[in-house]
């Protein structure tokens, strides 16, 4: 008998399961067969592939890119997005709330669409400060996504 037990398991017929989790053990007969084995998947970046290599032959077919995304936004996300982060700020709310209180008749203070204008430049600033921000994390994410990198063999 072998001293490595890893070498004498992976020569025995015998697969080698994790145990069962605590949701599987509660509901034993649902798991009666294991799925089979999966095989080892090998991941080459950045391999240069011919241009007409069929979809269904291409080695990472079905699997996800491995391409990173710090942005925030997207092209339709950006303003529902960015209203909703910018009223979870008190003085938004605040001023918010001042506007609102000046479009009740008895309670305002000066004119109701004066009220609005600096409430809108803040919030615009704030957007187009945003807006800045996640266009230089994409630029830094294309960046990143392009470059090349080598492949080390054991």
């Amino acid at each position: 008998m072998p001293e490595d037990r890893s070498q004498s398991l992976a020569d025995s017929d015998v697969a080698v399961h994790r145990p069962f989790s605590i949701v599987q053990r509660l509901f034993f007969w649902k798991n009666r067969k294991r799925p089979p084995e999966k095989q080892v998947r090998v991941v080459h970046n950045n391999v240069t592939l011919p241009e007409n290599i069929p979809a269904k032959h291409h080695p990472h077919r079905g699997y996800a890119c491995n391409r990173i995304r710090t942005t925030k936004y997207t092209i339709l996300s950006f303003i529902p997005k960015n209203l909703f982060e910018q009223f979870h700020r008190i003085a938004n709310l605040y001023f918010i709330g001042i506007v609102l209180l000046n479009w009740v008749p008895k309670i305002n203070a000066f004119g109701k669409e004066i009220a609005i204008i600096p409430v809108m430049f803040v919030l615009g600033v704030t957007a187009i400060k945003d807006w800045f921000e996640d266009f230089r994390r994409y630029k830094s994410d294309k960046r990143m996504n392009n470059l090349t990198c080598r492949m080390y063999n054991r």
